[in-house]
């Protein structure tokens, strides 16, 4: 497959358009071998389970939520900002390339590993995902699950990577005249990378909420950062070069400001949101404090694609009082500017001039978008012909245009895509079709919606087709 992470899928398959992997393998197998266009993280993974699984070997899709990506071998995803505020693209020696994904996603296959003591065997992940070039070829893995989760990244293969992409330590770091390299690190979040892994519970599926997940966090690392085995990685990773200031903080003991970003978890798509930062004078002094709020539009990896709004400013706290600050954005704000998943990211930096504290902090979120409700009024049998509903609501106040619909169930619907007419503001659809299943027993249909002006609307369904 190739991948494609800047939004035009013209010449080819948007990734979140597919709906399963026959389509795929079947156009590539068409096309003569030539690499099927277009597909992102997930559909990598998909694509690799179908293929481990046909192969005999146990496969499952694995999702890590907050994924580092750290390329410079500090067990830290940097960023750089100046002294406005604004992020200084692959930091100060143009060779900082680190990004955090808002979820990325791999395979895990069960193994035996020979090569590695005992107890390292069992699930292995691999990523066909392309990050880190190797010998000319991107590859990733079989790393032990178990090897990553105790930190044993002198084992092979890929295992200092994966470790990072759940354990880094974020951190932010602003433009200061006064300091030694040019830089002085603001407080991160050390605890936000691999926030939560899931994959799917084998024994359970829902189509309407969320129990069908599994997590298994737990499998691959500990509760408790300050275990034994972070420190040990960190320890053994101080003989990086220029590591030491990475992990080196400013004195803390003037630090008397509290600064806190407040999470924003459900904004339906279509509706207005507010940034919101906290801030709280602890001192008993009052405090000169300069602060920049951002909103952007972001990719899935963590890329600004555009800004939406954008605030800042200097004012005075007074001592041991409080200040809240909102960065109100509306629809008419993001709505043209918004990207694959519709992602949002909230970037908030803050600077006390009487202590040289420094803050910085983000949060990103989804708009989440209506869900298609998939309905199979008749009893489904085997040759016959069965009627499906595709149904769902218009959030937004303009018309969707360039619509279709694409479906298909094992055993029940070949990959299809039907063009649909435009949808007006508002409306609620509700379209029916027809298939004839060729298998009997349990079966699911998956269907997607898109549109010009909104995509990825997902709905499923389970049926029990009779022979």
């Amino acid at each position: 497959m190739v991948g494609r992470y800047d939004g035009e899928y013209k010449d080819g398959v948007a990734p979140h358009a597919w709906t399963g992997s026959v389509a795929i393998l079947e156009r590539y197998l068409t096309d003569g071998g030539r690499p099927v266009e277009y597909g992102q993280c997930w559909v990598y993974s998909g694509l690799v389970v179908t293929i481990c699984r046909a192969l005999g070997i146990p496969c499952r899709s694995v999702t890590n939520y907050v994924s580092a990506h750290d390329t410079n071998r500090t067990f830290t995803v940097d960023k750089y900002f100046d002294r406005d505020g604004n992020e200084v693209p692959n930091g100060p020696d143009e060779d900082c390339y680190d990004s955090c994904w808002n979820f990325h996603v791999w395979n895990d296959v069960w193994m035996q590993r020979p090569d590695l003591p005992q107890g390292y065997s069992g699930w292995q992940i691999i990523d066909s995902t392309p990050q880190e070039e190797a010998e000319s070829v991107y590859h990733c893995g079989p790393a032990s699950v178990e090897a990553v989760r105790r930190g044993e990244v002198g084992f092979q293969y890929d295992t200092p990577f994966m470790y990072c992409q759940l354990n880094a330590e974020l951190c932010h770091f602003q433009e200061e005249e006064n300091s030694e390299w040019g830089f002085i690190r603001m407080a991160s979040n050390q605890y936000q990378v691999g926030r939560k892994i899931l994959t799917k519970n084998p024994n359970r599926d829902d189509d309407e909420g969320e129990s069908d997940m599994l997590e298994i966090t737990h499998e691959y690392k500990t509760v408790d950062s300050s275990s034994p085995e972070r420190l040990a990685i960190i320890a053994s990773c101080r003989g990086y070069q220029r590591l030491q200031q990475y992990y080196e903080y400013p004195d803390r003991n003037f630090e008397d400001v509290y600064f806190d970003l407040m999470d924003i978890d459900i904004v339906p798509y279509g509706q207005p949101f507010d940034c919101t930062m906290n801030i709280q004078n602890k001192s008993h002094e009052d405090r000169t404090i300069w602060c920049v709020l951002t909103a952007s539009s972001c990719y899935y990896t963590g890329a600004i694609a555009s800004r939406l709004r954008r605030a800042q400013g200097e004012f005075i706290v007074r001592a041991g009082q409080r200040e809240v600050l909102k960065l109100h954005v509306t629809p008419q704000e993001y709505m043209d500017k918004l990207v694959d998943h519709s992602m949002v990211k909230v970037h908030a930096m803050a600077y006390v001039k009487q202590t040289r504290q420094a803050w910085s902090d983000e949060d990103d979120f989804p708009l989440h978008k209506p869900r298609m409700q998939v309905q199979v009024r008749s009893q489904p049998c085997v040759g016959q012909e069965c009627s499906i509903t595709f149904s769902f609501q218009n959030p937004l106040n303009v018309h969707l245009t360039d619509c279709y619909f694409t479906f298909e169930g094992p055993g029940v619907q070949r990959p299809r895509q039907i063009r649909f007419r435009d949808v007006k503001p508002g409306e609620f659809v509700n379209y029916q079709d027809k298939f004839i299943p060729r298998r009997h027993g349990e079966r699911r249909i998956v269907v997607t919606f898109s549109s010009r002006q909104m995509d990825e609307i997902f709905g499923c369904t389970t049926v029990n087709v009779r022979g």
